[in-house]
């Protein structure tokens, strides 16, 4: 049996909704946008039944939150990429212990849920527009256009990586 196919865990979107140009006196560095963003995106998982998520947290380039979901951890990113558009970045990762990995087959991934939770979040709000998923390797390397949908496959201008090996 194959490994499950990769997942976008990557979403860019733009929106006028959120801060993106009043640095905050408590910020860590003045790109630290996204504290509204990420509150909203906790509030808005805790309604659709991702009770389990805690209050978001920042870092020096954004804001963090995590949480569990059936003994599962989770942690979501969220940053604004300052370009000439400024966009917002989501990022979804999955958790795993140390021994979980060490016996191997951790069980089903709860990320297929969870970015679709995201996905629906994002979709329903009229302020949201260009919305984009990408692969973790394509979008690191910037090689990704994304697609609209998480769960999209891997597209011909995706270069294969190491999450499909």
């Amino acid at each position: 049996m194959g490994s499950p196919p990769a997942v976008r865990t990557h979403v860019t979107f733009k929106t006028p909704r959120f801060n993106q140009t009043e640095v905050k006196p408590h910020f860590i560095n003045d790109c630290c946008f996204g504290e509204d963003c990420a509150a909203w995106l906790v509030e808005s998982l805790q309604a659709a039944g991702w009770v389990e998520i805690e209050p978001a947290w920042q870092e020096d380039w954004g804001w963090q939150t995590g949480g569990k979901r059936g003994g599962r951890k989770f942690l979501i990113s969220v940053g604004l990429i300052p370009e000439d558009s400024p966009e917002w970045l989501v990022v979804v990762e999955e958790h795993t212990g140390f021994l979980t990995r060490l016996r191997g087959a951790p069980g089903p991934s709860l990320m297929p849920d969870l970015t679709q939770a995201i996905h629906a979040i994002l979709g329903a709000s009229g302020e949201i527009r260009e919305m984009r998923w990408h692969f973790a390797d394509c979008f690191n390397r910037g090689t990704s256009e994304g697609a609209a949908e998480p769960s999209s496959p891997r597209g011909p201008h995706e270069v294969n990586g190491p999450s499909d090996r």
